[in-house]
C-alpha cells in the first residue's frame, strides 16, 4: 500500500491500517495517531504536514535549531561522504540532495568536488543557502526536477521520514540515477537509545520526549519510524540493493543547549536537567544503541 493512502486511510474510521512494509496489519500504539506493525517493527503515524503558508507559525525557533544542528550534521556528513567514496569517487560527479534545509552537506559535497543540487519544500530555509550561492531548488522532489535529469547519486538526510510518498519517490530515484548510481538514506532508527527512552517515558506518562521525536506539532513531522531491516526490505523493492548500513552519531555537545531550547514551548527548567543529564552521561551515551541509521544502495 501507498504510504500516502496509509496516512489518509488511518484518518478514516473502519478502515484496516496494512504495514507499508510487509503488507501486514498495523495496531495502534501508545497514542491515537501511531501504529506499529510487529511483524517487521515499523512504525507509522497519521500526523499531517502543515500549509506552506503556515511554516512559520510553529514551535521552531529557527535560529537556534540552525545553531543547535550545524555542528551534528556537519560531522555526519563528512562520515557519510567517507563512506560513499568507498563505493563511487567523488571527484565530479553529481548529486542530488532532497530536503537540504540550509545547504550544508551541499557545501560538504562540494568540496569532495562533487556537482551539486538541493531541494527543500520550505522557502524560509532554502533561501539561507541560496544567499550563499548553493544551487537549491525550492520545491518538492521529484516535481521540481525535469524527468530526463540523471544524477550519479541522491540524498535523503534526515528527510525520507517526513514524506507520505515515499513509493513513488523512490521509484522515481529509480529512473533519475545513473546506471550502478547510489541512493543514500539517512534517518532516524527505531532501534535507537532516545527512541526507546521516549517510548518508556511515554508509558509512565511523560509524553513531551515522544511527542518531540515524531516532532508532532512541528511543520513536517516524522511520519514513519524504520530499523536497518524493514528499510532494506522496504527500499529493495525498487530496483536498489543494499551496499553499506552504519550507524550515524545522534548527539553532540557543541550545540546541544539551542537544540534543547530550538522549541518555543520547551521549559527552560527541564531544558537545564536535560542538558546537565547529557553532560554527565555524554561518554555512555555514546556506547548506546545510535538513534541515527545511514544506509547506501545501489541502483541495479
Amino acid at each position: 500500500m501507498h504510504l500516502a493512502h496509509l496516512v489518509t486511510d488511518m484518518n478514516q474510521v473502519g478502515i484496516e491500517q496494512i504495514c507499508p512494509v510487509c503488507q501486514s496489519q498495523l495496531s495502534q500504539k501508545l497514542a491515537t495517531w501511531v501504529f506499529h506493525c510487529s511483524e517487521c517493527g515499523v512504525w507509522v503515524s497519521r500526523l499531517e504536514q502543515s500549509d506552506r503558508t503556515a511554516i512559520h507559525n510553529t514551535p521552531i525557533l529557527e535560529n537556534k535549531r540552525e545553531i543547535g544542528l550545524k555542528s551534528l550534521r556537519i560531522q555526519n556528513f563528512q562520515t557519510l561522504l567517507d563512506a560513499l567514496e568507498c563505493y563511487m569517487p567523488l571527484q565530479q560527479k553529481t548529486i542530488c540532495d532532497v530536503g537540504c534545509a540550509y545547504g550544508w552537506f551541499l557545501e560538504a559535497a562540494a568540496n569532495r568536488g562533487m556537482k551539486t543540487i538541493g531541494i527543500e519544500p520550505d522557502e524560509f530555509v532554502a533561501n539561507q543557502g541560496i544567499k550563499q550561492g548553493l544551487n537549491i531548488l525550492i520545491g518538492y522532489f521529484p516535481d521540481c526536477l525535469s524527468c530526463l535529469e540523471k544524477f550519479d547519486a541522491i540524498a535523503f538526510n534526515d528527510s525520507l521520514e517526513h514524506l507520505s510518498n515515499i513509493e513513488q519517490v523512490l521509484a522515481a530515484c529509480y529512473q533519475m540515477l545513473t546506471p550502478s548510481g547510489k541512493l543514500i538514506v539517512n534517518l532516524p532508527n527505531s532501534q535507537g537509545f532516545f527512541f526507546n527512552l521516549g517510548y518508556l517515558l511515554f508509558l509512565i506518562g511523560y509524553k513531551k520526549p515522544w511527542h518531540r521525536l515524531w516532532q508532532k506539532d512541528y511543520p513536517f513531522p516524522h511520519l514513519v519510524y524504520f530499523n536497518p531491516f524493514n528499510l532494506e526490505k522496504y527500499v529493495t523493492r525498487y530496483g536498489f540493493k543494499l551496499v553499506r548500513s552504519q550507524n550515524l552519531k545522534t548527539i553532540s555537545l557543541s550545540g546541544l543547549w539551542q537544540r534543547l531550547r530550538m522549541d518555543r514551548n520547551s521549559s527552560i527548567f527541564v531544558s537545564s536537567i536535560i542538558y546537565c543529564l547529557i553532560l554527565i552521561a555524554y561518554p555512555f551515551l555514546l556506547l548506546l544503541p545510535s538513534d541515527t541509521l545511514l544506509q547506501i544502495y545501489q541502483k541495479y
